[in-house]
């Protein structure tokens, strides 16, 4: 219902003839003629003297009732899911641009739409239409982003104008745009920046994903038990194929003194010393790589392009690996090895 439709029902409901409400109004009962017959509309100034007049609130009398706002809402999204379903994107396409039509400045229909755009662009064959599309797309994911307060519609434009800037090879502008990626998002912000890169910068970041992916994992095992500790092991060796461990000879530190300890409680005293001895030699290598002001690399096919430099690592006090090792074997349960001789001979304690 048009707002003349709408004000020539309730002057009717309200018994007022069309030159009465304009004499209320001060105008010409031809001006009232000309918006109930779709003319012409109300000044903006007539809007609040109107709602008066006709004793209903300015939502109604403009057709913004929140009830009927809600359900086109509700349809408009219960369409646009359907065409996930039915892999309709023609059809996604037009329900798009109805939403954006209806609600100008909704971002989650303009997001809808940047996203229709950057699909469909793969349907022209010429090749102008094809980046126009695309183009469209990008302008309007640039709206999404600097408009949106919802994170959720924010996070999907930057990943949607990441991809397609990279097709359109501006690598640098999608760039800034992957580090507004917030980490905590289904995809991280490491994925969506790997669009961006090319050639070893791309292998690099490749690479120091895996190697906090394994840190993560490492950590995740942990070494509670001994199948923890033959799977950490087992793992790192698979990462780290040339025994190049660098700062991951703390986790075989570690790991190996755990292993030792859970020997020593099942009185497996000489596997528990052989344990102890390895894990002497992991911290003692975790403690070479450790020197400030060195940086090193690692050799390992998967992790050669990567540099660990000791100064930008945080670590807990101020003892070195070592120390730490023969700090924790004063403890339980080796207390059980002190008085055996191949313990005194290879620890000195």
């Amino acid at each position: 219902m048009t707002i003349g439709e709408k004000i020539k029902e309730l002057r009717k409901k309200n018994d007022l003839t069309q030159e009465k409400l304009a004499d209320y109004l001060c105008v010409s009962y031809q001006a009232v003629s000309k918006w109930e017959c779709g003319l012409s509309s109300p000044d903006l100034s007539l809007i609040g003297p109107l709602t008066k007049l006709l004793q209903v609130s300015a939502d109604e009398l403009l057709g913004l009732k929140n009830d009927g706002t809600d359900a086109r809402r509700e349809k408009l999204e219960k369409e646009e899911r359907e065409t996930w379903i039915s892999g309709d994107l023609a059809k996604r396409y037009e329900i798009a641009c109805t939403a954006v039509a209806e609600y100008p400045g909704e971002m989650k229909y303009l997001n809808w739409l940047a996203w229709c755009e950057a699909m469909r662009s793969f349907d022209f064959k010429d090749d102008k239409e094809y980046i126009a599309e695309q183009e469209k797309a990008i302008k309007h994911f640039a709206t999404v982003i600097e408009n949106a307060t919802d994170t959720k519609i924010k996070t999907s434009a930057v990943q949607g104008i990441v991809q397609y800037l990279c097709f359109r090879e501006r690598h640098d502008e999608a760039k800034r745009y992957a580090e507004m990626y917030p980490d905590s998002r289904g995809v991280s912000k490491d994925r969506v920046l790997l669009d961006c890169l090319q050639g070893q910068e791309k292998t690099k970041h490749y690479q120091k994903m895996l190697a906090n992916m394994l840190s993560e994992i490492l950590d995740h095992i942990g070494n509670d038990d001994m199948a923890a500790c033959e799977a950490q092991e087992q793992i790192l060796n698979s990462i780290i194929t040339d025994g190049n461990y660098l700062y991951y000879n703390d986790y075989l530190a570690h790991n190996y003194r755990k292993r030792a300890a859970i020997y020593t409680s099942n009185g497996e005293y000489e596997k528990a010393i052989c344990h102890l001895q390895k894990a002497l030699e992991y911290a003692t290598a975790a403690d070479d790589s450790d020197r400030e002001n060195t940086v090193y690399r690692f050799t390992s096919p998967f992790l050669n392009q990567l540099e660990y430099n000791p100064d930008n690592f945080w670590r807990t006090g101020g003892t070195k690996h070592v120390e730490d090792f023969y700090e924790a074997i004063k403890r339980s349960p080796f207390d059980k090895l002190y008085d055996r001789e191949d313990f005194q001979k290879h620890f000195n304690i």
